[in-house]
């Protein structure tokens, strides 16, 4: 009898650790942001198509909901005394945020804006993926034959990329390609054969924009 009833016992603790753990495993979205809702998710969100995820999204101030199925990101554009100031802009939500946002600093800032295009003309985003913390971003020829040269403006050309790109949770470094190989330089002063970390120090704010 004693042993039955410890049976009985040993079943039902089992059950309901069962079930208590499949009650916390149903995390939903509840108001947040669509890349950090459940668990794993973000990744798939922040990195669509090709883009590939690396560690777990965590929210940042730079991405927000804008409403209406919109999120507000930040590109960076160069400045009239040579520096990055950001640029907020909204866009669709997107599986593929760090796609999107290459592409839209490709475009250029708005007019409003007062900045400066920091991509030249007629370059292309041929690919973009993210793995373990590094985001390695493929462009079209363009961007380095048609560089307008100079320390200055190479250096606002791969800050505005870096930059951009590390407003995201999952990218720590940017790897920036050219027609899918490692080049040493853009326009011949600055080393981009090597990933590159967030340049801080070249952005300064501006009011009414950021």
């Amino acid at each position: 009898m004693g042993r039955v009833l410890m049976r009985l016992i040993l079943v039902v603790v089992v059950v309901s650790a069962v079930v208590f753990t499949g009650g916390c495993n149903d995390n939903t979205d509840s108001g947040t942001l669509p890349y950090v809702g459940e668990k794993g998710a973000g990744e798939t969100l922040l990195n669509g198509g090709s883009e590939q995820a690396g560690t777990n999204i965590e929210p940042v101030e730079e991405i927000t909901a804008a409403g209406n199925g919109n999120l507000t990101i930040v590109l960076y554009f160069g400045n009239e005394e040579g520096y990055l100031t950001a640029e907020k802009r909204v866009i669709p939500k997107t599986p593929g945020v760090a796609r999107a946002a290459m592409n839209e600093l490709i475009k250029g800032p708005t007019a409003q804006s007062g900045l400066y295009a920091t991509i030249p003309p007629g370059t292309r985003l041929m690919d973009i993926k993210i793995e373990d913390g590094l985001a390695t971003v493929d462009f079209s020829e363009a961007i380095k034959s048609k560089h307008p040269g100079g320390s200055a403006g190479e250096s606002l050309t791969i800050g505005s990329i870096v930059n951009t790109l590390t407003q995201f949770p999952t990218v720590q470094k940017v790897q920036i390609l050219v027609e899918g190989r490692v080049v040493e330089t853009l326009a011949g002063h600055l080393d981009i054969s090597k990933p590159l970390e967030r340049q801080a120090g070249i952005i300064r704010p501006n009011p009414g924009t950021f």
